[in-house]
């Protein structure tokens, strides 16, 4: 189910406020064990992903529907900060969330270049007929 882009920045926004303070209320429980670390990362990176769609639904708001996301400002910084979330649970949760976290971005991308990209149509070659 779609919803416009200012539903989905506040549910967004929501649901990656509520991630990160679940993730630091527990985050004693999650640096315990080897399963808890690892589930730790994985929280982070699901923090990743809604933090990604919060930044790009605003952008969209403000600047305007075409708008893309690049790599540099907006990738970066919420992969920064995630890493960050992870880094204080433990250090074993940095790297499942950045491995996890790029397993995300790489599917993000698949799903909008499947939804959004405008295909392109390969030009048409000509053969010269011979005598």
């Amino acid at each position: 189910m779609a919803v416009d882009t200012k539903m989905s920045f506040g549910l967004s926004a929501v649901l990656a406020i509520t991630t990160l303070a679940a993730s630091q209320t527990f985050k004693l429980q999650l640096a315990e064990t080897k399963g808890m670390t690892i589930l730790g990362g994985g929280l982070s990176s699901v923090f990743f992903m809604f933090l990604l769609t919060a930044i790009g639904n605003l952008e969209g708001i403000i600047l305007g529907k075409g708008f893309e996301l690049q790599l540099i400002p907006e990738v970066a910084f919420s992969l920064v900060v995630s890493l960050v979330v992870a880094g204080s649970i433990h250090r074993v949760s940095i790297t499942v969330c950045l491995l996890l976290s790029l397993g995300i971005l790489f599917f993000m991308n698949s799903i909008s270049q499947r939804t959004y990209a405008v295909p392109e149509v390969a030009p048409k070659v000509e053969k010269k007929k011979r005598r």
